[in-house]
């Protein structure tokens, strides 16, 4: 089993497509990051204030998770389907499978690998925004670190890169059940962003009928449950956590959704995977 993860970390590792994400991702969190500190001087001093929480420690970590969890979410879900799609579309499954692999160990080595690459779309943008953070501290002669750092500030930070690694990881495996289902990276990458595109549609409307029944319809969504744990949470410009608002999700509610949407998207890959035929290269 270990072989496998190392063979599928392997394929991931030198695909150029997990360094295009990760380039791209990084990019946009430090090109947002100096944008804003650049604009700090030309803005109201309330404005000002909230900035400057933003781009420097320990501030600019929730903002990190919060881009993380935007963007970071369709970047892992354009990768996850396309780890199982292109083995579909390279003719490379039906090879792998006749050394005698079983079905099941196949996929879960897959799975595991790109759960630890997925960790790594949440830590590494976090090093480098901290990295950041100092030379931009520096520049807006601010202090490098606000607040105590002590065991309960890092289990704090643990505690909300955990979350973010949820919000992340659940589109991921939609994207790579549907990938792998349809055979295909396209209908995996179409289908997640449909979903995530759709469902804010379908939240606005269910939302607007203000009947019972659709209130709780729209709960269930996997997409509410994330940004409700995301808004308590990580968009609170520090490391702490606020108890959400009366009448909406609770973070058990929440974490609970999100998985259930997780645990049914892993059987149904299994299944699938078990029980179907392996064509050759399409």
């Amino acid at each position: 089993m270990v072989s496998l993860i190392r063979m599928e970390l392997l394929k991931l590792v030198k695909r150029p497509m997990t360094w295009v994400l990760l380039i791209l991702l990084h990019g946009g969190i430090g090109f947002s990051t100096v944008v804003a500190a650049l604009g700090v001087r030309s803005v109201t001093p309330d404005v000002r204030d909230a900035i400057l929480r933003n781009v420097t420690l320990p501030g600019i970590l929730p903002q990190t998770a919060t881009f993380v969890y935007i963007f970071g979410s369709i970047m892992l879900a354009i990768l996850a389907a396309s780890s199982i799609g292109s083995e579909y579309s390279w003719g490379t499954l039906r090879p792998i499978l006749a050394t005698g692999i079983p079905r099941g160990r196949f996929l879960g080595a897959k799975l595991l690998a790109l759960a630890v690459v997925a960790l790594g779309f949440v830590v590494l943008p976090m090093l480098m925004s901290a990295a950041l953070a100092v030379p931009l501290a520096l520049w807006l002669d601010q202090p490098l670190m606000t607040g105590t750092v002590d065991l309960a500030w890092f289990g704090q930070l643990a505690a909300m890169i955990g979350r973010t690694y949820l919000l992340i990881v659940v589109p991921g495996l939609i994207a790579f059940l549907v990938g792998l289902a349809g055979r295909s990276q396209a209908a995996g990458i179409g289908a997640a962003l449909g979903i995530m595109i759709g469902e804010q549609i379908v939240a606005v409307l269910l939302t607007g009928l203000n009947l019972g029944w659709s209130r709780a319809v729209v709960d269930l969504l996997p997409g509410q449950s994330s940004a409700a744990i995301n808004n308590f949470y990580n968009g609170l410009g520090d490391l702490g956590a606020a108890p959400p608002p009366p009448g909406t999700l609770s973070e058990g509610q929440a974490l609970l959704t999100l998985g259930v949407y997780s645990l049914v998207c892993l059987v149904v890959a299994f299944l699938v995977f078990r029980r179907r035929d392996v064509r050759g290269a399409a």
